[in-house]
């Protein structure tokens, strides 16, 4: 089932989002430890808090656990925002290969583009993450550029790949 996080869903999302994080350091533009000092009652401002467009999609499993999650923010500027972000997708390593992470992202899409005045959606994705990037050029996305040594996990760079789907 997949379906927007709520209040409650905060501790969940705040553990699946940690354990993403430690696993794939690399594919996360926030580290370790600033995950685990985020407190879970500071996350449920992403789920869309008071009245903004920001949400937090999950995907549970059978037994209601939390496997898996894709983000949204729009930008709240006026000459932006008819455009948003999609940031944070995460599905655990034993869910994968089931088309779950391609479920998120396409609800996703279909959610941003059901919103008044959108028109683009765009991501960063650690250029050597082969799998996201072919799940998302699978979806419509295309690259515009690259940064070079955009992340560093400790002394090793990585690259970002800038993406964008005109919705």
């Amino acid at each position: 089932m997949i379906r927007r996080l709520a209040t409650g869903d905060a501790q969940a999302y705040w553990q699946t989002r940690n354990r993403g994080l430690a696993e794939f350091p690399d594919a996360f533009t926030t580290s370790v430890e600033e995950g685990a000092a985020t407190l879970p009652s500071e996350l449920v401002k992403r789920f869309g808090a008071n009245g903004s467009d920001d949400f937090v999609l999950g995907a549970f499993a059978d037994d209601g656990s939390l496997v898996g999650y894709a983000g949204f923010q729009r930008e709240t500027r006026q000459k932006n925002r008819h455009k948003g972000l999609l940031v944070g997708m995460y599905v655990v390593p034993e869910f994968r290969s089931r088309g779950l992470g391609q479920t998120l992202l396409l609800t996703l899409i279909e959610e941003v583009r059901a919103m008044h005045g959108m028109e683009k959606l765009n991501i960063s994705v650690t250029l050597s993450n082969a799998d996201a990037r072919k799940l998302y050029l699978g979806a419509g996305f295309l690259p515009f550029g690259v940064e070079q040594n955009a992340i560093k996990v400790g002394v090793v760079s990585y690259a970002k790949e800038y993406m964008s789907l005109t919705l």
